[in-house]
């Protein structure tokens, strides 16, 4: 990623059960277009798979109020970059390719 202090604004939002919003300094896009991956919605991938969440599956979907575990955000982050710079060039892969991505 970009340094080792980027989750630094995430882990000042850790609530007790260790959960962070899963874009706090907007660095994969705008929230409500991110949400998009971290539930496969809008002919997106699913890119949230075997992470843990919390508010992602509420009733009215404010994506505002979805939050990720700080174990899993570095892991959502990795993910969603490598789908996109992909996405870019016209090279998506297999969504098997991109669950497989781990970091941590």
């Amino acid at each position: 990623m970009s340094g080792p202090d980027w989750k630094a604004p995430y882990l000042r939002k850790e609530d007790e059960d260790g959960y962070v919003p899963y874009n706090e300094d907007r660095r994969l896009g705008q929230n409500q277009y991110v949400s998009h991956y971290a539930r496969g919605i809008h002919n997106s991938p699913d890119l949230g798979q075997g992470l843990r969440w919390k508010h992602l599956d509420d009733r009215g979907g404010d994506y505002h109020r979805i939050r990720i575990h700080s174990d899993d955000l570095e892991t959502f982050h990795e993910r969603v970059r490598a789908y996109k710079e992909d996405a870019s060039w016209g090279e998506i892969k297999d969504i098997g390719h991109y669950l497989a991505i781990r970091v941590g």
